[in-house]
């Protein structure tokens, strides 16, 4: 590096530079270093898109500068993506006009002498980075004069003489604009310097670079291969299996593009399961074993409009789901819709009117995971003074403390999703620590390695034994075990539960119908909060009543809990109200708090689910109810019925029941013989993950129309989606919903323009 910098100024050319032994040095360095990261999958996906987004940054510079080569072998680059996200029309046009374009010095030779001079792109000035593609100059200049007033699509007409005569005048035009302009001495002229350089811009480009770096700094793709080599959503967490090979696309491309080699262009069919694949197709519908890449309102609103002359009772395929999850109990990536806990807490706090006050001798059980989190860490404290801090806090706010930690164990669990949604995508190596060891990382960022987190409970707990601290673990979720230690210290005196979570206070409503003495449940003093709510246990159950309180696990678990999903339009509150009101509902929540078969919890669910959406008990079905919902939505509204406001199906409720039963008995502290592989989770990449449906999303015959697979512009009724009366979408094997003649974007595109 020393020799560039001190080479003389001005005997160094910029091409002798970029052949130095020093910069070879370095590219070879970072290519090393390169195919090191490119061990873990995530780190290979965002090396790619490196490569990606250099490719278009690469393009426009040949398109600014004009440079013919460049915009070549821009072009040849991008081929491999567009060829393996799908693009078919986009790669077959690239690659005829690719083809064509590199045999311009010998068909052409006098075009291919403009085009190397940057004649290729058009330019209103001399600057160097002014040039303006030939297709983006036609959008400018002549459609905008076609749709302005005086233009064809303006009350002209487009016939063959009316648009030679608008084409033939346009020169006449722009010489009558021009002498307008010298003789009023107004006229339009820029500044040479460049929009993109601008201080504003470049204010705006430094603060989105900054919030780029502070996302991607707690969420690193470029970690260790030996800490995580899977690929993975960095935002959620969500972990692909081993079928997505988005990461390998360039070369899923690559192969895609030697199948064209002395091939017809035109003949030929590009066939979906050699593209590649993406964690988006894990949650999508499939047909023939490949996924419809469609949304799933989309997807809905196809279905239930092309039912109609197939099906003679379109109410049967509302037995089938209609989009590629359900989407009243499951978000559109597959994951279950989350809880709002808190809810059931504020609704049962204001319907039972109570404030006591704290006792003033009482014995403290924490929720060991809450005071985790409760304390901040100073940056570069060891591991001891970190612990010290816990001790001191206890021992100086809690005289007579028992302390109860969750367990991380290795094996899948029902909490796993959890889990992750928590950490937000974020994943931390594993730090082999001692006492002395200084913690550097941020303290979520290092908790969010479960082994990190395990590791610590191990150590803090020691320490809090040694500072006379009653500690105790559990093997997973400690929230039964912290509502057992209660309710077995309070055999000797008052106790008091401390935590921050509703299961918590649900749990302690069913445990201590045998408690001894009172049990109280309050949360831990914040700086910005005044009024703490404390929970008498004792008064609770009476003001809800002992039968209420007997379902109350269930309550919790079938609207929304860590392991269940909640139910899209029925909050926690209207859960509660409707069943704590209801006889009937509580002889049927009463199943799950018993030992049942999947047939009657199943019967039982769907009566309730049935309940909470306004249908007719014993009288109903799930299917029956998403039906008539939907027939009412679309006779009384004017705007489109969104699929997630509609009941689960009968097949997506019954996964939710036997889950929400398995979640009620380990609740009930009889769920230790539980498979939860029997109760609708299996297990994926060593993660427990929530069965969404058994059947599949529409029927077969149904999937089968809603999409075409034409090879040229799907203007007869041999397209299927035109034959019923849809427009081609996404779906779509070849025409992707664009640039074919049966889609509505052409259409909404000139009334944008209209408005």
């Amino acid at each position: 590096m020393n020799y560039i910098l001190n080479y003389p100024l001005g005997e160094l050319s910029a091409s002798e530079a970029g052949e130095s032994d020093v910069l070879k040095n370095l590219e070879a360095t970072v290519h090393r270093k390169q195919e090191i990261l490119k061990q873990s999958r995530t780190a290979k996906l965002w090396l790619q898109y490196s490569e990606m987004v250099q490719v278009l940054r690469q393009f426009i510079k040949a398109e600014r500068t004009g440079n013919w080569p460049l915009h070549l072998q821009s072009i040849q680059e991008m081929l491999p993506f567009l060829a393996a996200s799908g693009h078919n029309l986009y790669t077959k046009t690239a690659y005829v006009y690719l083809m064509t374009m590199q045999s311009l010095d010998e068909d052409h030779p006098d075009v291919y002498a403009s085009f190397i001079n940057g004649n290729h792109v058009i330019r209103r000035s001399n600057r160097y980075w002014a040039g303006i593609s030939s297709d983006l100059f036609i959008e400018q200049v002549l459609m905008r004069s076609v749709k302005t007033a005086g233009g064809l699509t303006r009350g002209r007409g487009m016939t063959e003489s009316q648009r030679s005569l608008w084409l033939m005048s346009m020169p006449a035009c722009a010489e009558i604009n021009q002498a307008m302009q010298d003789l009023s001495g107004v006229g339009y002229f820029s500044s040479e310097q460049h929009k993109d350089e601008t201080h504003a811009r470049q204010k705006k480009d430094t603060n989105d670079i900054q919030t780029l770096l502070t996302f991607l700094k707690s969420r690193n793709p470029f970690i260790d291969s030996e800490v995580d080599r899977s690929l993975r959503n960095i935002e959620t967490g969500v972990v692909a299996d081993k079928t997505v090979n988005v990461d390998d696309a360039k070369k899923v491309g690559t192969s895609i593009l030697q199948e064209l080699v002395g091939k017809n262009i035109a003949d030929h069919t590009f066939r979906r399961k050699k593209q590649a694949i993406t964690l988006g197709n894990k949650v999508q519908a499939k047909l023939d074993g490949e996924p419809l890449r469609i949304d799933s309102q989309l997807l809905f609103q196809r279905c239930t409009t092309a039912a109609h002359g197939i099906f003679e009772d379109i109410s049967e395929i509302f037995q089938f789901e209609l989009c590629g999850v359900p989407s009243s109990i499951f978000e559109t990536t597959g994951l279950p819709r989350e809880p709002q806990k808190s809810t059931l807490a504020e609704y049962m706090w204001n319907l039972i009117g109570l404030k006591p006050k704290a006792p003033t001798e009482t014995h403290f059980v924490l929720d060991g995971g809450s005071l985790i989190h409760r304390l901040p860490w100073a940056k570069g404290a060891t591991v001891d003074t970190i612990c010290m801090t816990y001790v001191n806090y206890v021992n100086n706010h809690y005289t007579d403390a028992t302390v109860v930690f969750d367990g991380y164990p290795s094996v899948p669990t029902t909490k796993d999703v959890t889990h992750f949604r928590r950490t937000k995508g974020i994943i931390s190596p594993k730090v082999n620590f001692n006492n002395d060891t200084p913690i550097k990382t941020k303290k979520d960022e290092f908790l969010s390695n479960s082994e990190n987190k395990q590791h610590f409970i191990n150590t803090l707990g020691e320490k809090l034994k040694d500072g006379h601290v009653q500690v105790i673990h559990a093997e997973d979720d400690a929230d039964l075990k912290i509502v057992l230690t209660a309710i077995e210290k309070s055999k000797q005196h008052t106790t008091t539960v401390i935590g921050e979570d509703t299961d918590l206070l649900i749990l302690l409503c069913y445990h201590s119908k045998d408690a001894i003495n009172k049990i109280y449940f309050k949360s831990e003093a914040k700086q910005n909060t005044h009024k703490i709510k404390i929970w008498d246990i004792t008064e609770t159950r009476r003001k809800i009543g002992p039968l209420v309180c007997n379902i109350l696990p269930f309550i919790h678990a079938f609207s929304g809990c860590d392991t269940t999903s909640r139910i899209f339009g029925q909050g926690k509150g209207t859960v509660f109200k409707k069943i704590s009101t209801n006889i009937k509902l509580q002889d049927h929540a009463a199943v799950f708090c018993q030992e049942s078969n999947v047939e009657s919890i199943h019967k039982a669910g769907e009566q309730i689910f049935v309940a909470l959406y306004g249908g007719l008990l014993d009288v109903e079905t799930l299917d029956m109810l998403r039906y008539r919902i939907f027939a009412s939505k679309v006779c009384v509204g004017n705007i489109y019925v969104q699929v997630h406001t509609l009941p689960p199906t009968s097949d997506a409720a019954k996964l939710h029941c036997i889950r929400v039963y398995h979640q009620t008995q380990v609740w009930i502290g009889k769920g230790d013989k539980l498979d939860p592989k029997d109760w609708g989770w299996h297990v994926e990449d060593n993660k427990l993950l929530p069965i969404r449906a058994l059947l599949p999303p529409a029927p077969e015959k149904l999937l089968r129309i809603i999409r075409c697979n034409c090879k040229l512009n799907c203007d007869t009724k041999r397209c299927s989606c035109r034959k019923h009366g849809i427009d081609c979408s996404p779906a779509c094997g070849e025409c992707r919903g664009m640039n074919c003649s049966n889609t509505s974007n052409i259409t909404e595109a000139d009334e944008l323009d209209d408005r």
